[in-house]
């Protein structure tokens, strides 16, 4: 057996750095980055490339930029500590979650084969996805535009994990209630009925406007980033449309939940049914 010389891996991971630095493979090296993370995860359970493996992947790209680039782009490191944050968070959660809920595997493993390449593309997706905060890295630039972009991001991040928390303590305070609509409907969930979804898509939003302005006249960043954002939004709404007809189907009369989506009139944005 032919085992590879250690120097191998030092001048693979030189390359992705210098990738990320600079020149047109920078996509690419952000895809290598995430598959490093999404890979193993979907190799021992395919759908964890769509939750646990998501969340890491992110951290892991969020880490590796602020690894590369020097700590003077402030907007651009802004975007990259929320992808820390928020990947970091997002996959410890759904970890935990997965095992307290001990669910069997919602789609099929299929061989070992298919979940390489399977966690190809949706590393790819991924990549496209945080695309904007290399190229706010690569060409950092003060504006209040990439300045506002962060917040939002940051915003966005925080919104999620606020709910998510509420909702697993609420779920966990009730595992035996059956059919019975228990909530959350306090703090994140007045602001809207699925306040997770519109955190998700507060934050790729941000992720996108913070590195907008360093995008300029280069097609490169638009149609790669915007591919990335356009993405995440044909996600997140269908599943919100999902979720609200089976909420109606499961909860449907019951005094609580009409009362609930009485007072919070936006399944997604607030104030928009």
């Amino acid at each position: 057996m032919t085992y590879l010389p250690v120097p191998f891996v030092g001048d693979g991971l030189s390359a992705v750095s210098s990738s990320l630095q600079a020149g047109p493979y920078g996509i690419l090296s952000l895809t290598a980055v995430v598959w490093s993370v999404v890979l193993p995860f979907s190799v021992y359970k395919k759908f964890y490339a769509f939750s646990v493996g998501y969340g890491f992947s992110v951290f892991a790209v969020g880490l590796a930029l602020l690894t590369v680039f020097p700590s003077d782009a402030k907007s651009g490191i802004l975007l990259a500590k929320a992808c820390v944050f928020y990947g970091a968070r997002l996959g410890s959660y759904l970890l935990l979650r997965e095992r307290v809920r001990k669910r069997e595997s919602p789609i099929k493993n299929g061989s070992i084969s298919s979940r390489v390449i399977f966690s190809l593309s949706v590393s790819l997706f991924y990549a496209l996805l945080t695309a904007p905060v290399l190229y706010a890295l690569r060409k950092p630039l003060v504006s209040s535009i990439s300045t506002g972009g962060a917040y939002l991001a940051w915003l966005g991040a925080i919104l999620e994990a606020i709910a998510d928390g509420q909702k697993f303590v609420v779920k966990q305070a009730n595992k035996d209630v059956g059919d019975t609509f228990v909530g959350p409907t306090s703090l994140a969930y007045r602001i809207s009925r699925h306040p997770n979804y519109l955190g998700e898509l507060l934050f790729w939003t941000g992720i996108f406007v913070g590195g907008a302005p360093s995008f300029g006249k280069n097609v490169a960043p638009w149609v790669c980033s915007g591919l990335g954002l356009v993405g995440i939004f044909s996600i997140m709404i269908p599943s919100t449309t999902r979720l609200e007809k089976a909420q109606k189907e499961k909860y449907g009369g019951q005094e609580k939940y009409e009362n609930w989506k009485k007072q919070v009139s936006g399944s997604l944005l607030p104030f928009v049914k």
